[in-house]
This record gives C-alpha cells, structure tokens and sequence, in this order.
C-alpha cells in the first residue's frame, strides 16, 4: 500500500515538473509583460491600456507600452535620423520551414559510379522579418505586422 502511494506521488512531482517546464518555454503574452511591469502600464492612458492588453499597438505610443503589447524587438534597435528628427527601428523575427532537398546527381565512389536511392530531405528554417516597429522622436510612427 506504501509503495502504491509512493509511486502517486512521484508521478504527481514528475508532472508538476513538466508542467513549470513547459509554462516557462511558452512565449509570453501581453498580461505576463503587464504583471511584471505594472507601474508602467497603469501610466498609459486608458485607451493605450486596452491595446496594449490585447497585444495591439498605436501612432504615438511610446515604446514602454509597445515593449508591454509586443515584447522587445528580436535585434539590436537601428538608429537613425529622418527630416531632422531621430529614428528608432525594431525589427521581430520569425522562422519559417524550408524543405531542403539532396543533391541526386550520381557520385563516383570506391567501387564506381553509384545513383543514391534514398530521398534525404530534411528541413531547415530561415529567418524572416515578422513585424517592425518605427518609432520618431521616441512615438510610434509605422508599424507592420504579419497577419494582421
């Protein structure tokens, strides 16, 4: 009987384990950036609050609050200057999928000329720009986003 409760509690640590696992890997959302930076979201203005919980952005936000809808930019920011005025880009990256095929053309080897049978696909990912964010003067001007 001991040993049958032993084994209930491992399994529940072993899950629990997993569980921590996996919720610290998922990518965090606009209210996990909200919770820990509270003081800096109850200072935008209400109508800035709304976008920023649902993951949205505006012309004029500053990037605190776009740090808070989008999370920080995957690069370095790039700095600039445009009619007089200084410019702030951040650039989010994605992957996408790319199916890499092998080369088919036949091949000398030890013992002669060989065609290889087997198809050796495999998958690679290729970094792609997902979303920028424009700032001038330090607020938002242009932004784009994929999907949306």
């Amino acid at each position: 009987m001991k040993v049958h409760s032993c084994k209930k509690s491992m399994i529940f640590c072993v899950v629990a384990a997993v569980s921590v696992v996996m919720a610290s890997c998922a990518a965090p959302t606009p209210a996990d950036r909200i919770a820990e930076n509270p003081a800096i979201y109850h200072s935008l203005p209400p109508a800035q609050q709304t976008l920023v919980s649902q993951g949205h952005i505006e012309q004029g936000m500053s990037p605190e609050a776009v740090l808070l809808a989008w999370g920080a930019p995957n690069t370095a920011p790039i700095f600039g200057e445009k009619d007089g005025k200084k410019t702030e880009r951040w650039v989010y990256k994605g992957y996408e999928p790319v199916t890499v095929m092998p080369d088919w053309r036949p091949a000398y080897g030890r013992y002669g000329w060989y065609d290889p049978f087997y198809p050796a696909s495999s998958t690679a990912y290729i970094p792609t720009q997902d979303a920028y964010v424009e700032f001038v003067n330090g607020k938002v001007s242009s932004w784009a986003k994929k999907g949306n």
